[in-house]
């Protein structure tokens, strides 16, 4: 049996250093984005909807939800890799050497191999409760590419910064595994998405 999951990445954030990573709000290009996503979601027939607690994933696909009634199911594996506690200037070196150091990790943070074991368990569950359907799973650029990394190990660093705010994928499960359909391009939203690069960042 074919379970669909359309894998959503959350629209264009707002980076504040002094609020806590779990909090950082849609940029007002985001608010937008979220609101001409949600016609777009609609098309897709989603039956349930599960998301990562952030703040910008639950702001990302409120519009969707509100506008079908749909229930949405918080779960805290759906949850962005903690790369780094704050904001950091290195950024992009930690980002490189996660990619290339699967068992690399910061004091107190995740690895590149724990946080990818954590989604793809989660993945499994939602498919395994849900056999059949055609869910949306709502989520960060890390953990999604960490996934795709899975089920494709050619999926590299650079492919992971070509995902864009949002992105929405397509994943078949069946009983042998996951399935990424690359064909799969939802109508209309190339018009809407921005490069992760632009996301606006405030060390204050």
């Amino acid at each position: 049996m074919q379970t669909t999951i359309y894998l959503i990445r959350h629209a264009q954030s707002h980076l504040i250093s002094t609020e806590h990573y779990s909090r950082w709000p849609l940029s007002a290009r985001g608010r937008q984005q979220a609101a001409a996503l949600a016609p777009l979601l609609a098309t897709l027939k989603i039956g349930k909807l599960y998301s990562s607690p952030y703040i910008r994933c639950l702001d990302t696909i409120r519009p969707f939800v509100e506008r079908n009634r749909l229930d949405l199911l918080l779960d805290q594996s759906l949850e962005e890799r903690v790369i780094a506690k704050g904001l950091l200037s290195n950024f992009d070196d930690l980002w490189s050497r996660s990619w290339n150091e699967f068992d690399f990790a910061l004091p107190d943070c995740e690895t590149s191999a724990a946080a990818q074991r954590r989604f793809c368990d989660a993945v499994r569950k939602i498919v395994h409760q849900n056999p059949g359907s055609i869910l949306g799973v709502s989520s960060h650029g890390c953990v999604i590419a960490l996934f795709l990394n899975s089920i494709d190990k050619s999926f590299s660093r650079e492919q992971a910064d070509k995902l864009r705010n949002p992105d929405v994928i397509k994943i078949i499960g069946t009983e042998n595994g996951f399935q990424w359909d690359r064909d799969f391009n939802l109508s209309g939203l190339d018009d809407i998405t921005t490069p992760y690069h632009a996301t606006p960042i405030d060390f204050c």
